[in-house]
């Protein structure tokens, strides 16, 4: 316990029994004595002073004492002397030193280091770290002793910067002998300060392979010094206090640089110690673990680099060394870290070194790994030397193995330093392209793939400003050799895995996809490089033949001839040859590729033509887009300018030698097969991306957007099918007329003018060359009729690509959408339906407004073929017929699922509703008719869905929906939904437009019922367009009032509808009371028509005149049977009993206002309540009641008063009357 306790916080290494060596042999007598000479004669080797001072020897016990004396007198010689006494001793009694002594010098150390820090104590300390000749070989010596030395060395020199050589000149004689204290883990500070003279980087304890039992405990960071192995016996207890003492945890952090001002004798010594060490006359295995391990130390020099790296083959193949020749090995590769000449001819020889036993290639591996972590240059360096070694005639087998751990290693910068080496490879005056394939394929295979091949490739495109470079001889040949290893490169990257997930995809199934996925992205990456470099680098190296640059710019794109691939080794051989090509071609392609296409199109200076370049990239974006799939973008384009871009390229320039008239300005004219291919190209470009290219081409470029049309159609006629206005398609074809002359008039008139400047020839329409290959260039003008073999063309194009499902398919912009609200109220759409019929089942996909079209198309389609004809049809028909059902069935299901099912949501409960609804207010009936057969197909169902018993609990409003039983879609099954309250806005605003277009008196008075119980009016807002909706039915639309509420007999269901009305009303004016005076109901754009009103109970409200007059015609109708509580709360609001009418007022002028015009009043005489005849009565003008006698359809009771008050009026003012009755001619 005792020796746990102080090993713990000295961060001590356990006391584990160290096992005698089994790899080091006993010395015999004879070695024994000649090691005893070696180290007699090192003892008296003038390099290592003996002590000069004399020694004071003192009792252990009164040490102390004396110190302190001789410090009080100032003596410092006789300090020096006592210590120097002291250290005799200790050397007298090496294998048992006093303990008094050795705790007492302990404590001095502590307490007063400086008094060590003299030449003559250094020197004889210094004599306790060499070998002591004198001692009894058997006893092997305590190594106490040296390790107080060291550790009172340490205490003496620890703020020193400056140490003196002679601790360099024992550490080194140590390293070579007997390891006393060097490998002493209680003298690790001390050693670890000396080896900073060496600068070396030391391998991590976990890197070292000594076969000795690891010693647990604290970890050896990189610059520790090496504890290969520990001759000495177990250590005793008292050595344990020492290490206590001295190596408590800050002390142990005072490592620094200790020779910087003697670093050049220091390396001078250390070099001539080891050159005389090697270069003695003795058999290779006679070398001593022990120099192999001081060469470890010590590779911070470059010249121990290379004294050691000429040796290490022969030392790891020498099964003595082989552990201490590993970590020497190790140590070479970490110090290698300069790049200089001399460390250059190290890697050489590293890479020349060849190992055959597996641990020692592992080992070498590491060590590989480390020489690239030394220095970043390293990476290049060895990459070279490695495939030099390769292609020479002297092989290391280990290169490959080499090339997989850099590989792995540098996985990013490898790959560019290895496309340096076959850069170099072909800059050469031979031809090493056939060497170049064979090695890059070798390379390959060896390193199981593990390449990033696009770094590769781009490393191979890279830029070199070298000599070498500008001087090439072959340039062009050098850059048609890359071109070729890209090729060879991209066909490399197919691995087994891919291969095998490329036949799988063939025969339809899915397995490995994203092995090929991978491959095929990295495949389009590499292509965009390639292209970059043909675009930008290519042109710098050299001015290839037109022929070269259009082959290598096909050759990288895969669509030159296959040999060309293949011809210089037969490789793919012929089993893979045309899977592979095929593989490689099939891919996406980037946008930066087709971009850069276009521009070197466009380019003056570089070989490819505008009608190669348009037919290049047509060619690659067809192939790209018949790769299509749900897991791969084959066609990504964010830039918008692509479509100049491509438009740019069918641009006509005429020859710039020519000279047109002063202020002639050229026609924009665009060459007409490339004009006719760019549009094509560009649809298919807007297929796959609808959110950018595709939306820009809908709303800038009308060519485009029709071709858009034609594809999601289905329909390729000019004008388009969803021009559905005759007018509109007239004109279209008029227009087109006019322009396709103008466009004939400028050709001939701009060729005139070229013919005038050169060959002097009159121009007609027969003799014109440029008519038949001309067009106008305006692609944001008006859609031009296009030849009849490009529409051949687009129809072929979309069903190989399906094109217009991927339009239809893009719900942002939503397309489809646009055309359908386009079209939606003027004309059926057959193409929809054949839209939805071929989505396969994915009705998913289509927007929402989609399906309900399609069920109305559906349901018009069954009312017009009515049931007559089941006779004559063909079995065909039946079938089809039946097919259509089952459809319409899935998509009723579909969207009830959207408005009843459990992941109903409120956007598309909206987009349903809303599409029919805002048919209802349509000004043709059909379409109002098939809107209210849509919603009923859709609600309907939901109410029987839920079994029928939901028909008994809702009582309240049975009643109505039993009268209007057509409507029980609206009055029973649409407030039902379960997201209702989300869509009521929008339903009781679409139903207060449908008021004043329905023709029908019935559905009116279903919609009215609907608003009296269901319109919201939470905001004042809302309620006041409902009353102001109604009030313009009951005032404006005189015939269908008079329909719903005919005199001649009672219905029930007018009834309910005056029901209905009337609570509309008596709820709205309640609310308009209670509004406070000043309170803003309406905007003051509204205001021209509001009345302000006052009661004489002194309430007051403020309201349109026309909502007060659709009360007061109600009022005439008379109370209904159904429930009049309404009809008397608005006939007592307007007409008090025994109280005066309330006063109006104009909002906008403050005029008192006519609440009762004539027309009303006449009304009111004519109801049945007595009310409101006696108020009509009131206050009338002679001229008012001659009017009102003369009226027609007034009852009995009210013609009686009107006569009474003509009486009165007769005798109240005869002249008046007079006056009015006279005729005035």
């Amino acid at each position: 316990d005792a020796a746990a306790a102080l090993a713990g916080p000295a961060g001590l290494p356990g006391l584990t029994k160290r096992p005698k060596l089994s790899s080091t042999p006993p010395l015999s007598a004879l070695g024994r004595l000649a090691e005893a000479a070696v180290a007699e004669k090192r003892a008296i080797s003038p390099s290592i002073k003996e002590p000069s001072v004399i020694p004071i020897e003192v009792v252990p016990t009164v040490l102390l004492d004396e110190i302190e004396a001789a410090e009080a007198e100032g003596n410092d010689d006789r300090i020096e002397g006592v210590l120097c006494g002291a250290v005799k001793q200790l050397k007298m009694n090496r294998a048992k030193p006093d303990t008094t002594l050795y705790l007492s010098l302990m404590y001095l150390a502590k307490i007063k280091p400086n008094i060590f820090a003299t030449e003559g104590v250094i020197e004889a300390l210094c004599s306790l770290l060499r070998r002591d000749a004198s001692i009894n070989f058997k006893a092997k010596g305590n190594s106490l002793v040296s390790v107080l030395a060291c550790n009172l060395l340490m205490a003496a020199y620890e703020e020193d910067e400056n140490w003196p050589e002679i601790f360099v000149k024992v550490y080194i004689e140590d390293s070579l002998g007997e390891r006393i204290w060097v490998d002493s883990p209680h003298c690790k500070t001390f050693v670890d300060n000396i080896q900073t003279a060496f600068n070396t980087k030391m391998p991590p304890k976990t890197m070292l392979l000594h076969g000795e039992v690891g010693r647990s405990g604290g970890d050896l960071s990189a610059g520790s010094s090496p504890h290969p192995s520990m001759t000495e016996e177990e250590d005793s207890q008292s050595e344990l206090l020492i290490a206590e003492e001295k190596m408590s945890p800050e002390q142990a952090g005072q490592l620094m640089p200790r020779y910087e001002d003697l670093a050049e004798s220091v390396e001078e010594y250390v070099l001539d110690m080891l050159r005389d060490q090697l270069n003695r006359r003795q058999p290779m295995d006679n070398v001593s673990r022990n120099l192999l391990r001081l060469l470890t130390a010590t590779c911070g020099y470059k010249e121990v680099r290379q004294m050691a790296v000429q040796r290490l083959e022969m030392w790891l193949q020498n099964p003595k060394l082989t552990k201490p020749a590993q970590d020497l090995l190790m140590s070479v590769c970490m110090n290698c870290n300069t790049h200089s000449s001399e460390d250059m001819e190290v890697i050489s020889n590293l890479i020349k070194i060849r190992l055959k036993p597996k641990v020692l290639l592992n080992h070498y591996m590491l060590c590989v790994r480390e020489l690239l972590n030394a220095h970043r240059d390293n990476l290049g360096t060895t990459i070279k030397f490695v495939i030099f070694n390769e292609l020479s005639n002297a092989r290391n087998p280990n290169n490959m193995q080499i090339l997989y751990t850099v590989l792995q290693h540098s996985s990013e910068q490898a790959p560019k330093y290895l496309a340096m080496v076959f850069q170099d490879l072909l800059t050469t005056k031979d031809d090493y392209l056939r060497a170049s394939r064979a090695l890059l394929r070798e390379i390959i295979k060896q390193t199981k793939h593990e390449i990033n091949f696009q770094a590769f490739c781009l490393g191979l495109m890279q830029e070199r400003k070298e000599a070498l470079y500008a001087e090439m001889e072959f340039k062009e040949r050098f850059v048609i050799h890359i071109t070729d290893l890209l090729a060879v490169s991209m066909m490399l990257g197919i691995t087994a895995q891919v291969k095998e997930a490329g036949i799988a995809w063939d025969k339809g199934e899915k397995k490995n996809l994203e092995v090929l996925r991978s491959f095929q992205n990295q495949i389009a990456a590499i292509q965009r490089d390639a292209v970059w470099w043909l675009h930008t680098v290519v042109p710098s190296i050299s001015k290839l033949a037109p022929k070269d640059y259009v082959h290598c710019l096909h050759k990288v794109l895969f669509t030159e001839q296959p040999e060309t691939y293949y011809k210089w080794d037969n490789w793919p051989p012929e089993s893979d040859r045309n899977f592979f090509l095929r593989l490689c071609s099939e891919v996406p392609i980037l946008e930066d590729t087709l971009m850069r296409i276009l521009v070197i199109g466009l380019s003056r200076d570089l070989p490819l033509g505008p009608a190669d370049a348009m037919e290049l990239a047509d060619h690659l974006v067809k192939r790209a887009a018949a790769v299509q799939a749900d897991d791969v973008e084959v066609l990504r384009v964010e830039r918008i300018q692509l479509i100049d871009a491509v438009l740019n390229l069918c641009t006509y320039h005429h020859p710039e030698n020519i000279q047109l008239p002063p202020g002639y300005q050229p026609p924009n004219l665009a060459i007409s097969t490339l004009y006719w291919k760019a549009w094509p190209l560009l649809l298919v470009v807007a297929a796959f991306n609808p959110e950018n290219i595709g939306l820009a081409a809908w709303e800038e470029y009308p060519s485009l957007k029709m071709l858009m049309e034609m594809v999601m159609t289905n329909n390729y006629s000019y004008p388009q099918c969803t021009l559905t206005d005759e007018e509109t398609r007239t004109e279209m074809i008029n227009r087109e007329l006019q322009i396709s002359q103008r466009e004939k008039q400028e050709i001939l008139a701009f060729e005139g003018h070229l013919a005038a400047a050169s060959t002097k020839q009159t121009i007609t329409e027969s003799s014109s060359l440029l008519l038949s290959q001309l067009t106008s260039l305006d692609p944001q003008g008006p859609p031009r009729r296009p030849p009849p073999h490009v529409l051949e063309q687009v129809k072929s194009l979309n069903q190989s690509l399906r094109l217009g499902h991927l339009l239809c398919r893009s719900r942002h912009p939503d397309f489809l959408l646009n055309i359908i609200q386009r079209q939606a109220s003027s004309q059926s759409m057959p193409w929809l339906a054949d839209l939805v019929q071929s989505s396969e089942g994915s009705l998913d996909v289509l927007p929402v407004q989609c399906l309900c079209e399609f069920l109305l198309h559906d349901a018009a389609d069954e009312s017009t073929s009515g049931e007559e004809e089941e006779e004559g049809e063909s079995k065909d028909q039946r079938a089809k017929k039946r097919q259509r059902q089952q459809k319409q069935r899935q998509l009723l299901g579909r969207l009830q699922d959207l408005l009843l099912g459990p992941k109903a949501d409120e956007q598309t409960t909206c987009e349903v509703l809303d599409y029919f609804l805002r048919r209802l207010s349509s000004s043709q009936v059909a379409s109002r008719v098939l809107a209210m057969k849509g919603l009923s197909l859709v609600l309907s169902e939901g109410g029987m869905r839920d079994g029928e018993e939901k028909d008994h609990p809702m009582e309240e409003d049975s009643g109505d929906s039993e009268l209007l039983q057509g409507y029980q879609w609206l009055l029973r099954d649409l407030p039902r939904l379960p997201l209702f309250d989300s869509v009521r806005a929008t339903t009781a605003l679409a139903l207060q437009q449908a008021i004043h277009m329905e023709t029908d008196p019935q559905t009116i008075s279903a919609y009215l019922v609907y608003l009296s119980q269901h319109a919201p009016v939470e905001e004042q807002g809302q309620h006041n367009d409902l009353a102001l909706d109604v009030a313009r039915l009951i005032v404006e639309r005189s015939t269908i009032m008079s329909h719903l509420f005919s005199k001649l007999s009672y219905s029930a269901e007018s009834d309910a509808v005056l029901v209905a009305l009337l609570s509309i009303f008596s709820r709205y004016i309640k609310r308009m009371r209670q509004s406070k005076e000043g309170e803003e109901v309406y905007s003051w754009s509204e205001s021209q028509d509001q009345v302000f009103l006052r009661w004489t109970s002194g309430e007051t409200a403020t309201m349109h005149i026309l909502v007060v007059h659709a009360m007061v015609i109600l009022l005439t109708l008379g109370p209904p049977q159904a429930g009049d509580g309404d009809f008397y709360t608005l006939l007592d609001i307007w007409f008090p009993e025994k109280k005066p009418l309330p006063t109006a007022f104009l909002v906008d002028t403050s005029e008192e206002a006519l609440l009762l015009p004539d027309w009303l009043k006449l009304r009111m005489i004519r109801s049945e309540v007595p009310r409101l005849v006696d108020a009509a009565l009131q206050d009338l003008e002679p001229q008012q009641l001659l009017l009102f006698v003369q009226s027609f359809g007034i009852p009995v009771s009210s013609m009686s008063k009107l006569l009474q008050y003509l009486d009165q009026a007769v005798s109240h003012d005869p002249q008046t009357l007079e006056q009015n009755i006279m005729d005035k001619s």
